[in-house]
């Protein structure tokens, strides 16, 4: 079902794809290319928030105060790099599974991603310089966010106009049916909470309108667009089609009634109306059975093809992102619960919650379609197995780390402010508390700093052409066993 569908005359088959792919190079490679600076950006500020945390007097200066460079490595890591590469993805997959080739408009489409860099670029520097909003995911200044929407329309308009005249039926497609709803979702989102947080008073309610936003954002774009890759790459790599289609299809349903309802939970016994957080509490509960049901479809796909999982880079960074949604949908259960989310609300939990959804997630699945589609964009083969390996195993050691410590600091530290010994008496004893597991975070951002340094170097001499001349692909194993792995992914079509 996932399989791409071959002609009877395979080199024609490949000539197609291999338009397709020319078609879509130039801004599937500009997006990736400057979400992959945005990432070192946000990692770099993701870093210096950590080392706030532990040493507040650290540089310091009001440019760079906690209260800004948290923000700021938030927004570079959800608009520079997450938008940004999720949108080089979706285009590229789209024009892959339809089989449509973007006939026109590839500068037009490159000058509005040089749009969007230059409005984030400004709205990071205008949180960094206080003119930040205070709205989490929503701090750049008003005066951006049209720039955004009207240049994500732009892409989405394309992205979407593929399925409407598909080359190519195929019947039902998971990964179009995931991408398509990434594409209406965000805008709707976006321009929703924009609107109601910036032009009507709202008063306390707004606070609940910002938390179903990141809300929204997570389970309505990044989990699409993470999903509708994994449910290509894993049959393309493996050469298994999607164990069952009427679960591919139980799952898009399930997350896309319940993905809108939650983020109200987040503020359960605050000044908004009861039934808001009863909602958001029962919709984050009842996202389990998607996340179940999506793990169990991607296990049963690969079952007999785990080995791949060794050899194959895409396979390796899809397999164990997917292995990262289960742990969100569990930590998004914790915390939308009433019997525990009163320990974890206003905690490290939920930081540990956004990281595990965009970086666990996401971005995991997103470093496994890059290593997939750069290749054949650029037509040359990765340099470095080991840089691959050392990009893989920093980020899953660094990931694991700030969730595992946010989530258990999460758990320390509102134990504390729900002790009544602790209500008479200073809040740094409450901080305290959390200060060892603050350090693995500042230390956990410093791994995966290292690792995607690494990764753009590697990223750019691809984008440059100048990487491995050879017909077999980048595999990790050593360089003499390429020839004795062939893998569906080797195949430059």
């Amino acid at each position: 079902m996932q399989t791409e569908a071959t002609t009877a005359d395979p080199n024609a088959d490949n000539l197609r794809r291999a338009s397709i792919d020319r078609s879509v190079k130039g801004p599937v490679l500009f997006l990736f290319t400057n979400a992959a600076f945005w990432l070192m950006a946000s990692t770099l500020l993701g870093f210096l928030a950590a080392v706030k945390l532990v040493f507040p007097g650290f540089l310091d200066y009001s440019i760079l105060s906690y209260g800004r460079v948290q923000p700021a490595h938030l927004a570079a890591l959800v608009y520079g790099w997450g938008i940004q590469s999720g949108l080089g993805v979706a285009l590229w997959l789209m024009a892959r599974r339809t089989a449509v080739e973007l006939k026109g408009g590839q500068a037009t489409l490159i000058t509005l991603g040089v749009v969007w860099n230059i409005a984030v670029t400004i709205g990071v520097l205008g949180i960094l310089f206080g003119c930040g909003t205070s709205i989490e995911w929503l701090e750049f200044p008003s005066t951006i966010t049209p720039v955004l929407l009207v240049v994500f329309l732009v892409f989405a308009f394309r992205i979407v106009s593929m399925v409407a005249c598909p080359a190519r039926t195929e019947g039902f497609m998971v990964s179009t049916w995931y991408i398509t709803g990434a594409c209406f979702w965000f805008p709707w989102l976006f321009a929703t909470a924009c609107y109601l947080l910036n032009h009507v008073e709202l008063g306390a309610l707004g606070a609940g309108i910002s938390a179903w936003y990141v809300h929204g954002v997570i389970l309505l774009f990044f989990v699409p667009i993470g999903i509708g890759s994994a449910y290509y790459f894993i049959p393309k790599i493996t050469g298994q089609p999607i164990h069952s289609a009427q679960l591919s299809q139980m799952g898009f349903w399930l997350l896309a009634v319940f993905g809108g309802w939650t983020g109200m939970q987040r503020f359960m016994g605050g000044p908004i109306p009861a039934w808001m957080p009863v909602v958001g509490s029962v919709a984050g509960v009842l996202l389990l059975i998607p996340v179940g049901i999506v793990g169990l479809n991607h296990h049963l796909t690969t079952l007999g093809s785990h080995k791949l999982v060794a050899t194959s880079p895409t396979l390796r960074f899809t397999f164990f992102g997917a292995l990262f949604y289960p742990v969100s949908g569990v930590i998004l259960a914790l915390i939308s619960a009433f019997w525990t989310g009163a320990n974890l609300q206003f905690t490290h939990a939920w930081y540990g919650y956004q990281i595990v959804s965009v970086y666990g997630f996401f971005s995991m699945c997103t470093f496994g379609a890059i290593y997939y589609i750069v290749p054949r964009l650029a037509g040359c083969e990765w340099l470095s197995v080991r840089l691959i390996r050392n990009h893989f195993w920093f980020s899953v050691y660094g990931i694991g780390t700030i969730v595992v410590t946010s989530f258990v600091g999460g758990l320390q530290q509102g134990a504390g402010l729900n002790d009544p010994a602790n209500w008479d008496g200073t809040f740094w004893g409450v901080v305290s508390n959390s200060h060892g597991y603050v350090v693995a975070r500042a230390l956990a951002w410093a791994l995966i700093l290292w690792s995607n340094f690494w990764f753009l170097i590697h990223l750019m001499l691809m984008v440059a052409g100048l990487g491995r001349r050879s017909s077999s692909p980048t595999l990790l194993t050593h360089e003499h066993e390429h020839e004795e792995l062939p893998l569906t992914e080797g195949a430059k079509a």
